[in-house]
């Protein structure tokens, strides 16, 4: 039950409606017009489909020779003759590592051995690389070399080598940096090996040089050697380099429809390739032109469609109706109704959750707007607003406020000496020693920095005041357990209490601001009333 209300039943159901609606109808089509048709369609949409897999292909292949040029330009030259930190060099550089997952090589330029790979694969480091041509070709001038797509000596699978110079100061070749990437590498070639043309259409990626299939559609196919010359008329232009598309016979004798597309960065070429039976299809089926009656037939199939898509998209336009009034803020961000369970149910349903996903998104904007994204204290304009409304509030009851302005001791060397991270944990512990040292009817804050802020709410006296600033000197001052290391810090405090030291809740601030620095010069972890 739940398939017939889907979309796919009734565009089905209307396509029946078409086929039965034609089929009473006779038509005939002159072949050639036809054939021509389709065969210029076709070739069309497989020269599209060869530039984007050959496009992609072109992108891969100048991404790994920017990231291996990029290596050879950065190698620090000192360790070309020290193995063990050369190939933690190689180690960490990731981003080549994703590109080139059989290994990065770096070989001497006399090409007898390599200095150093990794991962490291056992006996790769012995290889004579003379007689490899991606070798030859960046020591001797080449700024890039692609290797015969082959099995790879040491990692026994299918790779292709490329490999550019590393200069010296004098623009000197002083050794060959080397990636391997795996034919099968995923995001490689996937497009050519997974890609179909049609029902029983291909790709092929050629290397015209090596006289090989590098890889295939059909897997049977891959590192395979080319068909001779003569077998295939369009194969032997594309060899010689001709790009195009057009009709030819494979070496089996059939019939075929070829678009060839270069790699130029590789000297590649892409071949998508469709039997011209399967091509042909459809023409095949249609040898009857309309006939009379035609007109009417299209006219009761107009009649049919308009009544019945707009029945079917009926709830697709009230929901676009609805969207749009909420996208002009005629009505708030509310869920819509699902009226049917079919594709528009299921877009509506997402729509649903696309609105809890914003409303989420809103509330916790709104909550980082106010607090402080390490500590999650409210920081320093929440802190700013809800001093100036408990100020306005004590001014109405004749009430107190403490306010203890806390700046560490010692934790820019901390940071300086052990990183902004280290740091960051060392302020997330601070937070929490001081939330412990206050009621939760009073308030903390971080300002920024390592500066912190104390509101004291219930009536306090400059006594009570500095009993808190003490438990905050004491806490502060145990030892900090951070990673593997003690840190120690110290806190100096300026007390401004409200109203005898200041009447407006900046001018509190500024106060404490100023006992606080008072209470840093006489030495640090110490407390100051403000004067």
């Amino acid at each position: 039950m739940k398939y017939i209300h889907s979309f796919k039943f009734k565009l089905i159901a209307i396509g029946v409606i078409l086929v039965v609606a034609g089929s009473t109808a006779r038509y005939l089509l002159i072949e050639k017009t036809m054939k021509d048709g389709i065969k210029d369609v076709v070739n069309s949409q497989q020269l599209s489909l060869a530039s984007y897999v050959a496009q992609d292909i072109e992108h891969k292949v100048l991404t790994r020779r920017q990231v291996l040029t990029k290596l050879a330009g950065d190698m620090p030259l000192s360790l070309l003759h020290n193995p063990a930190r050369m190939e933690l060099w190689l180690r960490a550089q990731t981003t080549a590592l994703n590109l080139f997952p059989a290994g990065l090589v770096l070989i001497n330029a006399q090409g007898k051995s390599a200095v150093a790979d990794y991962p490291v694969v056992v006996g790769r480091r012995q290889l004579d690389f003379n007689d490899r041509d991606w070798f030859v070709a960046a020591r001797d001038g080449a700024a890039f070399g692609v290797g015969k797509p082959t099995i790879g000596r040491a990692v026994q699978e299918a790779v292709v080598n490329m490999a550019v110079p590393v200069h010296d100061g004098q623009q000197h070749v002083v050794a060959v940096l080397m990636g391997v990437t795996p034919l099968a590498a995923p995001g490689f070639l996937d497009l050519v090996e997974t890609g179909r043309v049609g029902k029983t259409g291909g790709l092929l990626l050629i290397s015209p040089k090596d006289q090989i299939f590098v890889t295939a559609s059909d897997a049977d196919m891959r590192l395979k050697p080319l068909p001779p010359a003569g077998v295939n008329p369009l194969h032997d232009q594309a060899m010689a380099g001709w790009r195009g598309a057009g009709l030819t016979h494979n070496a089996l004798g059939e019939e075929e429809l070829s678009a060839v597309v270069s790699v130029p960065s590789a000297h590649w070429f892409v071949v998508a390739r469709t039997p011209s039976a399967e091509a042909f299809q459809a023409m095949n089926a249609l040898q009857e032109a309309i006939v009379h009656g035609s007109l009417k037939v299209s006219a009761a199939l107009v009649m049919v469609l308009v009544l019945m898509l707009s029945y079917v998209f009926r709830p697709l336009k009230q929901a676009a109706q609805q969207m749009r009034a909420m996208a002009d803020g005629d009505t708030a961000l509310a869920h819509l109704s699902v009226v049917r369970q079919d594709e528009v149910g299921a877009m509506v349903s997402s729509f649903n959750e696309l609105v809890d996903k914003l409303l989420a998104s809103e509330s916790r904007m709104r909550y980082l707007a106010h607090h402080d994204a390490l500590t999650s204290l409210p920081n320093r304009m929440a802190f700013q607003q809800n001093l100036a409304q408990s100020v306005a509030l004590a001014d109405r009851q004749q009430a107190s406020l403490a306010l203890l302005f806390i700046d560490l001791d010692g934790f820019k060397s901390i940071n300086d000496n052990f990183g902004h991270a280290i740091g960051d944990q060392l302020l997330v512990q601070v937070a929490a020693r001081l939330r412990a040292c206050v009621r939760a009817s009073d308030m903390v804050g971080r300002l920024g920095g390592d500066e912190f802020v104390l509101l004291l709410t219930d009536k306090p006296n400059a006594q009570q005041a500095a009993q808190v600033a003490d438990k905050v000197i004491s806490a502060i001052g145990r030892p900090f357990q951070v990673s593997d290391a003690q840190a120690v810090l110290g806190a100096s405090v300026g007390i401004a209490l409200y109203p005898d030291h200041a009447r407006t809740a900046d001018q509190l601030l500024i106060v404490a601001d100023t006992a606080m620095y008072a209470a840093k010069r006489a030495g640090g972890a110490s407390y100051q009333h403000a004067s």
